[in-house]
């Protein structure tokens, strides 16, 4: 007897490969997948303005930076002493307003060029919730904690949401014509705004992706609210906040998505990875040892070879330190 419902994902026939260049933008869910790729030493730019969880100001950031336009001005804020951007994360915070901009200026000349060059890009949708700053009277990415009174808070129409996300990612594909769409719903309940307010946000946001994926080429849906909400479906498998999946779900729903968008080839990328990650944090017993002297030697190798895949700078720099003074012992 089955005690629970099982979520069926048919494997894409377009995979991702070890040499793909990945862009990933969108909530805390987006950063999650964009560490377990950084993890596999892949080439990924992952929430260059930090977390932003609405699709209009995901859209916004993507469009300044293909067009190499400066974010709107009259949205930098000062508050308690620090710069921000309304349409950035409190990450580029400063005290410093040249170093604000020029933060900003950088993540967008970074994120023009992962975009133009990508294979891949993930975008997750977190809330369709939004604040409109009563001063410019548009949509930004995070109130940075000013008082209520300068937002007023509304609810983004289905519409709206697939007429601007179309729009920017038909411009996008007019750059990058190879370029393969991840959509997804981040699995994280916003229930800040109520749990029936979430429930609605999220049907939204659903709504919106399998209208966008109809209407934009090489375009799919990987169905990571639905894991949460139907295929795990318990407390259990979440973190004590009871809103953020824990570690026990990220993990399923990451080899989910392994499952459906990885090449054989990757497969055996990663394969490769584990076993020289397993000799990285292998206990040394016998240091300066001859025995230790050929495991580092082996090892150094070893990261050379796989140098060609992945960025393992860091790695062989350590490896190579500590067989210098492995053999000075």
């Amino acid at each position: 007897m089955e005690l629970k419902t099982t979520l069926e994902i048919k494997p894409t026939e377009e995979k991702i490969h070890p040499h793909d260049r990945i862009t990933s933008i969108g909530s805390c869910f987006a950063d999650h997948i964009g560490s377990r790729f950084e993890e596999m030493k892949m080439d990924i730019l992952s929430n260059p303005y930090g977390i932003i969880y609405n699709p209009i100001s995901q859209m916004r950031l993507i469009k300044a930076a293909l067009n190499e336009e400066d974010l709107n001005e009259e949205h930098i804020i000062e508050n308690r002493d620090i710069y921000n951007h309304l349409d950035a994360h409190s990450i580029f915070g400063k005290k410093n307003l040249i170093e604000l901009k020029d933060g900003i200026r950088e993540a967008s000349t970074k994120l023009k060029e992962y975009l133009e060059s990508s294979k891949v890009l993930i975008l997750t949708f977190g809330t369709a919730w939004v604040y409109r700053y009563e001063k410019t009277q548009q949509i930004i990415a995070n109130c940075h904690k000013l008082p209520s009174q300068n937002f007023q808070k509304e609810l983004l129409e289905l519409d709206d949401i697939v007429n601007e996300v179309t729009s920017t990612l038909k411009f996008l594909k007019e750059r990058n014509p190879a370029l393969r769409i991840i959509l997804t719903v981040s699995p994280v309940r916003h229930i800040k705004d109520g749990i029936p307010e979430n429930s609605l946000s999220k049907a939204i946001l659903r709504l919106a992706t399998n209208k966008i994926k109809k209407a934009i080429d090489k375009t799919y849906y990987f169905p990571a609210f639905e894991l949460m909400m139907d295929d795990l479906r318990d407390y259990r498998f979440y973190a004590e906040d009871m809103i953020h999946p824990n570690n026990m779900a990220r993990n399923f729903i990451w080899q989910r998505f392994r499952e459906t968008f990885f090449s054989e080839p990757l497969f055996a990328y990663c394969d490769k990875w584990q076993s020289i990650k397993n000799d990285l944090n292998h206990r040394v017993m016998n240091p300066g040892s001859e025995e230790h002297v050929q495991f580092l030697e082996a090892l150094q190798k070893k990261l050379n070879r796989f140098s060609v895949m992945g960025n393992v700078e860091e790695e062989i720099k350590h490896v190579e330190k500590e067989l210098e003074n492995a053999k000075s012992q």
